[in-house]
């Protein structure tokens, strides 16, 4: 599965947002939500009758199952569907059974004898109303027509029918989906058998693989198909009505990924069919369903003559994503939600090489070090979790920490690719795929088969990264005779200390320079302090003391080396090693290492590098410094600063697209001009962003779609009344999914007061898919001067948001509260220590908050004055 959409935080600068067992960590910690062992089921067969158009849904469920031991009681899970009937039959007939339901998604089973080991049937009669928050069963709605679409992870899938809810129990399902005669059902499988009767179609779909439930899906309504052609296994893209013509790039996009997958994995895709469909009321980015892949309709449907480079980049990266989790998820299940992370990481991991492979004019292998560069933000926070850590049957799965997982998981996976080599790596793998092919697996499975072909002692080396949060600190020094320290402690906020007394297991690759050129020296440290001979006669020019940028950890090197380092970049560093390198000088600053107006001298040399990847790690570490030391009061300073930094990487690039551009230098164009015009209130970007706009509403493909997007926001910064009715309009009437994100998000982006206001009251009101219902708040709290409307509109209307939008992600409220105020931190804790405003996950995501917060007010008194006093001189210098 791919996150996106509800956890786009700006709490905080990135730069603040910030022993061990190989036991599993759920085994750790009882848990009385588990459903046993004596009783397990072994097949399901479900029937659902679905109108999309009508609220009730009912159904039936045979459940085969195995009764390993006597007794007389068992439990499945059933929430918030009704039991209407239910039947227990074993060898000997009927058992007579009553049953009972529990507020916490349990359905308790007792026999009035017990049961002998062996095979019984339970049959099931149920019935419920279809959801509108996007999980379970649910139902959406588009032009006035009604759709059946499902979301089942983490622990959904009892929504719809009675199962057994946990990712341990794989068995084979055969779905049956009875739907009005005109609508098109899909599932997991090829259909076996379709009847017609009395107006109501019967759709038997083939028995699954072994399957968990979380991985079932189902999709009715008025659907239209699209073939795939040139999969190895018959393929579709499926729409609501009337949006066939919009699928041409998935169409394009899917064989070459999925073919290079199957190559890497040394085995063909592992089902039948597979399905891709585009769903309008979606949480998630994807979802990983085997057969029957779902996505957000905005990412999955591209209008060919108005795609943006940005927007084909996310769609083959969504696309990469959810099929290699074919393989790594389905084939090979997780027995447990403590192993999710490994699902995700693994998929982003692989998802992104074989990308880089296929797509080399993507550039991922350098934009991935801002995703590890912000994995790291988040984990120097002490409230972060390790991303293997034990879960409960109550917890929310999908909380931010699992954010972390990707971009952490896909990171330290990467270092040890590196360490271990490239075929070694994959041999471990195949060998993981293949001893656990269709069943469950832990971490240490894929552990123990990665030390057995490397002979290395991989396990000790992850679980130093995966089972305690943190991320290590490196310091590198150099000594006379070519030797270097290099020592390790965890990174901390300034402020903090470790209570762990944490220590690490880290491939380290030095290159540094001599008289003799450039080298490289590879160490594995794991002792606190190691002294190291690098192979030269004196001591070197230069220290880089992450080679490549593949190490999972931060770095420091004295003052001195730290500005020469950065003298050489352009002519010694690598583009990867040059986006690190500018990342993790904000991180410095967090650390005390390094103060704010030296952040930003060290930091506007690199916004004439010729990589885009390196100017954009320096628009990203501009929005830290604005977040952390930019207050209303210096904005007018902050604007000279950035139109000298960013307006020559503008002009120098150009203003328009060139043709034959690199798509990296496009993509790169939005941004500079977004900055220029907001931050940088520079009168030509905002009249160019205008015109732009302008020119889309009346013609959209006679402008560059890479700037459509930036351009329909800017112009709304100035923009009147009729303007916002006609963006509002756009928004209600959009034909295409991007265009519902991109006028969406321009109503949060209007300065008036009045009309912000408006947007969020609209928020409540207008015809919002349930994914979109914050996405107002979120573009308004970009903006200091709006964080608290934002925070109160919150609060004010909590009850209300609860009731659109899923309950786990209202786990997420707290971020609302982010930013520099101690004040509306303050306010947030009084809030969310009602248990009306806290539902699972809260306490935990709060916790992160109130770091930051805090950090970041910290970090404004002891720096602001210093980025002030700095951002004022260069006024002073760089304005006529």
């Amino acid at each position: 599965m791919r996150r996106a959409g509800f956890l786009r935080s700006r709490i905080a600068p990135s730069f603040l947002v910030l022993s061990l067992s190989l036991l599993p960590a759920a085994a750790q910690t009882p848990d009385a939500g588990r459903l046993g062992r004596a009783v397990v089921p072994t097949f399901e067969a479900i029937r659902l009758d679905v109108d999309a158009d009508r609220s009730p849904f009912s159904g039936a469920a045979r459940i085969e199952l195995d009764v390993r031991e006597e007794t007389e009681a068992f439990r499945f899970h059933a929430e918030g569907i009704s039991i209407d009937g239910l039947s227990l039959r074993g060898p000997s007939g009927v058992v007579k059974t009553d049953h009972e339901g529990s507020g916490e998604g349990l359905v308790a089973v007792r026999t009035d004898v017990p049961l002998s080991p062996g095979a019984y049937v339970l049959d099931i009669r149920f019935s419920g109303e279809l959801r509108r928050d996007g999980m379970g069963l649910y139902r959406a709605e588009v032009d006035g027509e009604g759709y059946a679409f499902t979301q089942f992870e983490a622990s959904y899938a009892r929504r719809a029918f009675p199962c057994w809810d946990e990712p341990s129990f794989k068995i084979p399902y055969q779905i049956t989906l009875r739907v009005p005669e005109t609508d098109l059902a899909v599932s997991n499988t090829p259909v076996e058998s379709e009847s017609v009767s009395a107006g109501t179609k019967t759709v038997t779909f083939a028995r699954t693989k072994p399957l968990p439930s979380y991985l079932l899906a189902m999709a009715t309504g008025p659907l239209e198909t699209v073939p795939i052609p040139g999969l190895s296994v018959p393929g579709r893209i499926v729409t609501v009505r009337g949006k066939t013509a919009l699928a041409k790039e998935a169409v394009r996009m899917t064989p070459p990924i999925l073919s290079a997958l199957e190559r890497w994995f040394g085995r063909p895709y592992p089902f039948e069919k597979l399905d891709l469909i585009a769903v309008p009321d979606f949480v998630f980015g994807g979802m990983e369903h085997p057969g029957a892949i779902t996505f957000r309709d905005s990412f999955l449907l591209r209008d060919s003559a108005t795609m943006s480079v940005q927007q084909r980049r996310s769609l083959a990266t969504l696309a990469a994503h959810e099929l290699a989790h074919m393989w790594f998820g389905d084939l090979v299940t997780m027995a447990w939600w403590d192993d999710l992370w490994l699902n995700e990481s693994f998929a982003s991991w692989i998802g992104d090489r074989i990308l880089g492979e296929l797509y080399p004019e993507f550039g991922l292998d350098v934009s991935s070090v801002h995703g590890t560069q912000r994995a790291m933000g988040m984990d120097a926070l002490l409230a972060t979790g390790a991303i293997r850590r034990p879960i409960l049957s109550d917890d929310n799965v999908m909380s931010s920490d699992l954010g972390l997982a990707y971009s952490k998981g896909q990171a330290v996976l990467e270092m040890v690719e590196g360490w271990l080599g490239r075929e070694t790596f994959r041999k471990g793998v195949l060998r993981y795929l293949d001893d656990h092919a269709w069943g469950n697996a832990r971490a240490a499975d894929l552990w123990s088969a990665l030390s057995g072909a490397s002979r290395q002692d991989v396990a000790g080396l992850l679980a130093s990264f995966l089972d305690q949060p943190g991320v290590p600190l490196l310091r590198v020094e150099t000594l006379p005779r070519g030797k270097v320290r290099v020592s390790q402690k965890r990174f901390l906020l300034q402020g903090t200390s470790d209570p762990r007394n944490s220590r690490w297991r880290i491939p380290v690759i030095l290159r540094y320079s001599d008289d003799r050129g450039v080298h490289e020296k590879t160490v594995l440290l794991a002792e606190p302090t190691a002294i190291v001979r690098l192979g030269s006669r004196g001591s070197p020019t230069w220290v880089h003391p992450n080679a490549g940028e593949r190490g999972y950890y931060r770095w420091i090197v004295p003052g001195p080396q730290l500005e020469r380092l950065a003298s050489i970049s352009p002519s010694h560093l690598a583009p990867r090693e040059r986006v690190g390198l500018v990342l993790n000088l904000g991180a410095l600053v967090e650390s005390g290492e390094l103060h704010g107006d030296a952040l930003l001298r060290l930091t506007e040399r690199f916004a004439s590098d010729p990589e885009p990847e390196v100017v954009s790690a320096v628009i990203s570490t501009l929005g830290d410094v604005k977040a952390a030391f930019v207050p209303l009061s210096l904005r007018t300073p902050f604007a000279s600063y950035v139109r000298a930094t960013l307006g020559p990487s503008l002009d120098r690039i150009g203003w328009t697209r060139n043709e034959g551009e690199p798509e990296r230098v496009t993509a790169l164009r939005p941004q500079l001009l977004s900055w220029l015009a907001e931050d940088g209130r520079d009168p030509r970007a905002r009249d160019v962003a205008k015109a732009i706009a302008a020119s889309y509403l009346e013609s959209p493909t006679s402008v560059d779609p890479s700037l459509v997007g930036a351009a329909i926001d800017l112009s709304a910064l100035d923009g009147d009344r009729a303007l916002f009715e006609t963006y509002r309009k756009r928004f209600e009437n959009a034909t295409l999914p991007a265009d519902r994100g991109r006028f969406l998000s321009a109503l949060g982006s209007f300065q008036d007061p009045k009309l912000f206001d408006e947007a969020l009251a609209y928020s409540l009101s207008g015809p919002l898919h349930v994914q979109e219902v914050f996405n107002v708040a979120w573009t308004g709290m970009s903006t200091e001067d709006r964080q608290d409307r934002v925070f109160r509109w919150m609060m004010d209307h909590y009850t209300i948001l609860a009731g659109k939008m899923p309950a786990q992600t209202m786990a997420y409220m707290p971020f609302a509260a982010g930013g520099c105020s101690a004040e509306r931190l303050a306010t947030a804790e009084e809030f969310f220590s009602d248990p009306a405003h806290a539902p699972p996950g809260t306490e935990r995501e709060l916790a992160k908050v109130s770091e930051a917060v805090k950090q970041c007010v910290a970090l404004r008194a002891r720096d602001g004055a210093v980025v002030a006093a700095y951002l004022e001189e260069a006024a002073r210098t760089w304005e006529p």
